[in-house]
Parts: structure tokens; sequence; C-alpha cells
């Protein structure tokens, strides 16, 4: 592959990412790098089953309703739907187990996550719920909370134990969803699918031959997680290179992200794959700054990671390439299963849910995306479980 201009640094996938404070690497990628054949053969198998569906049984049984609680769930934003729309899942699924449930929008700034923890202690809530919000940002909130007696649940977010946590301090989460096959905790989840998942159908689509411009939002550990895993599973693609392209949330709420991607591609002029952590970013400037380029020659591939409503009309419209599809509006009923067995003295256990992968030839038939089957049985079992109607 032709060396990428060193005015946007680059490195091989193969080398270690270089410990700058932008994020940044001062390495660029040697010329007669190749991607093993195994390697390759992995990442499709990997995509291969992805694409295919991997949801697991239901839930079999578990603790009924626990009426009458108040609860908040509060959404990193209701612009982000990988924070939205599980919390709208949960508020749907409070009512059905007769909760007294609400939505607070936290508008991507940790000044207003932190104000609205509080706010739902002020409310004597039994229990606030994060969605994309970690614990490190709100930590002396969520200790105000529990100090108060109202539980802290997490949906996608991270303790404060997390490593990449400010601090790396204690764990604080009353409780928490568990994800994947393995029941585990997200950071595992991530860390082992969900970046991971990304960069394969980057290397099986473009044969170990990706020049890769990898937006990340490291001020956030879950989305730190997601491009962390992604640059590890690329490292072992030796024909790639990788560009780290910096961002903050402030830049997504603020509408900056077009302009920096537009002038990233400029100066990396032989990228041909753009990747980001959320698939926000794609709507809210991404996926205009790639038409843009394309527009002047250039074939870019785009690769988000959520499958949000947005990413299978972008998809169908041919500005978005992929998106690693996950249920969010089950995640959200899932939730209110794991808050509910929390307020009956259990832990959450797995839901069920896995991947649902999209591309151009893999789209799901329907306009959003909730599980490998149009009509997964999810609610009603959670119903049935609860005893509800």
């Amino acid at each position: 592959m032709k060396k990428t201009r060193a005015i946007l640094t680059t490195v091989t996938a193969a080398a270690v990412l270089a410990a700058c404070g932008s994020g940044e690497s001062n390495s660029t990628a040697s010329a007669d790098r190749t991607t093993s054949a195994d390697v390759i053969a992995a990442a499709q198998k990997v995509t291969a089953e992805n694409l295919a569906g991997t949801d697991r049984a239901l839930p079999a049984d578990g603790p009924k309703a626990q009426p009458g609680k108040t609860v908040w769930a509060i959404a990193c934003s209701t612009v982000a739907p990988g924070c939205s729309m599980p919390a709208q899942g949960f508020v749907e699924a409070g009512k059905a187990l007769g909760w007294k449930t609400t939505l607070a929008n936290g508008k991507l700034d940790p000044s207003v996550y932190n104000a609205q923890v509080r706010a739902a202690v002020a409310a004597k809530a039994d229990a606030l719920v994060l969605f994309g919000i970690d614990c490190a940002p709100v930590k002396g909130a969520v200790e105000a909370a529990k100090e108060a007696g109202t539980k802290v649940f997490a949906a996608n977010a991270l303790d404060c134990d997390d490593k990449y946590a400010a601090g790396n301090g204690t764990a604080l989460f009353d409780g928490q969803l568990v994800w994947g096959p393995d029941n585990t905790d997200y950071a595992t989840f991530t860390d082992k699918y969900v970046g991971p998942g990304q960069a394969d159908w980057v290397i099986a689509k473009t044969e170990g031959k990706a020049n890769i411009i990898q937006l990340r939002q490291d001020d956030s550990a879950g989305t730190r997680h997601i491009g962390e895993s992604a640059y590890e599973r690329l490292k072992s693609c030796g024909g790639c290179t990788v560009t780290i392209l910096s961002y903050t949330g402030a830049d997504l709420a603020t509408g900056k992200l077009q302009g920096k991607v537009s002038a990233a591609l400029q100066k990396a002029p032989n990228a041909n794959v753009v990747t980001v952590p959320v698939d926000a970013a794609i709507s809210l400037g991404v996926g205009t700054a790639v038409q843009q380029a394309r527009a002047g020659g250039r074939e870019i591939l785009l690769v988000g990671q959520e499958g949000v409503p947005a990413s299978v009309k972008l998809i169908k419209d041919g500005t978005q390439s992929f998106a690693l599809g996950r249920p969010w509006r089950w995640t959200g009923w899932a939730t209110a299963d794991g808050v509910n067995r929390m307020f009956a003295g259990e832990r959450a256990v797995d839901a069920g849910f896995g991947f649902g992968s999209m591309d151009a030839d893999h789209l799901p038939k329907v306009d959003t995306y909730d599980g490998n089957k149009p009509d997964a049985p999810y609610i009603a079992n959670y119903k049935r479980i609860w005893g509800v109607s």
C-alpha cells in the first residue's frame, strides 16, 4: 500500500499505538506489509456469524414484577440513539412493571448528567439507570444517591473501577445488565465482541488491505473500550494502516465533526475506510464529510457500530457501509428485567440478544433492528416472567 502523508500521523496496524496525548502516533506505514490468510479467514468467519445473527435463548424464569417503584432512566442524550432507544424501551417496560418512570436527557454534558442523578435522588427514586453514562463523571452524584438509598443500575455504562475510568476507583453500581454469551460486564463484552466485530468486517471486506481513519472518542470509558479493542484487532492486519482521529463528546454535540473529518480525509488521500465508535457520529457530520470526499471520486467505506434506525436508512442509500447491529429497544426491556431482579434481591441474567450486523447485502427486514427476527417474542416473554398482562 502507498504511504499515508505524515501530516496526520499514522501507524501500521501491527505496531503498538504510541501513548500520545492526542491519541496519534509518530510512525508511518510500511508499504510492503501483507495480511496473513489466517487473519483474513478468521475475520471472514466472525463477520459471517455476525451477519447471520447471534441471538440466543430468552430467559426462562425470574421474579414477579416488583410494582410501585419510582425509577429514573438517564440517557446520555436524546439525540444519541444508542442511549435514547434503550432508555425509551426501559420506560415502556417500566410501565408494564407498574413503575413510575422518568426519562431524563443528559445532553452529552457531564454537568447535566450529575444534575439529573441528583434530581432523581431529590425525587426519592427507588433506583436510577444510566444509559451510556459511565460512573466516573458522575461519581460524586452516584455516591450521594447510594447514601440516600437510591439504587444505581448500569445498562451500557461502566463502573468507577473500569481501567479507563478517571482514577480507576471503587465499583459503585448496585447492579448492571449482563452482556453476551459469557454473561459478563459491559467492558469485557465490548473488548471481546464490539470493537473486534467492527474491525473484522473491515479486514474481511478489504481482504486485509485497509487504509483506515479511526475516529476515537476517548473522553468516555465506553467509547474508549470500543476504539481500543478495534485497534487491537487491527494490529493483526499487517496490510492495514490506521490513522487515529480524536474527538470529544462536546465535538459530537456541537457539530464540529464534519470539519475534523473533512480535514483528515484531505490529509490522508489514500484512506479508504472511516470508522466511528457510535453511529450518531455519522448522522452528526461524519457521513456528510465522507459523501463530499466520495463526490470527488474517492471510494471510502464508512463503518459504524450500533445499527440504529438511521443506520439502516444510511446503508440503504449508500452513505454508511456497515453497522454491527444491536437491538436497543430490547436492551431497554432487558435492563428493566435486571432492575426488577435487583429489587427482588437477584442478579441480572442473559437476555439472549446478540448482534445482527448489516451491510448493503444484509439489511434487516424492518427499518428498526430489534433482534434477529422481526417478531422476536422478548416482550411477551418478559411479561410472562413478571406475571403481568
